[in-house]
């Protein structure tokens, strides 16, 4: 898994994900957001930056990332504790879903 920039970002979004990625804070970010989502399922991303202590993007690129990976998967929309608008929320994958 690897923290991607878009296909049409600038060069310097794609050297920021090669470092954030080499350093291993990528890998140590997206730890932090499965844990909490596991923790405590149905969180928005700024919920989880607010109970993780991550800046507010990070849940923001990383959750994305372990969907992709089938770690977690969305829930429902519903208005956002932190920002006050509507956000989608974050469930972890079970088992049987991640075989399926």
């Amino acid at each position: 898994m690897h923290a991607l920039a878009r296909r049409d970002d600038p060069v310097t979004s794609h050297q920021a994900a090669e470092e954030v990625e080499a350093s291993g804070r990528a890998a140590s970010q997206r730890q932090t957001c499965l844990l909490e989502v596991w923790k405590k399922p149905g969180q928005t991303a700024a919920e989880i930056a607010v109970a993780t202590g991550l800046e507010r993007h990070v849940p923001s690129r990383r959750l994305p990332e372990l969907r992709k990976a089938r770690q977690v998967k969305t829930g429902p929309v519903r208005r956002c504790t932190v920002t006050g608008n509507p956000s989608m929320t974050w469930l972890p994958m079970r088992g049987e879903e991640v075989s399926a």
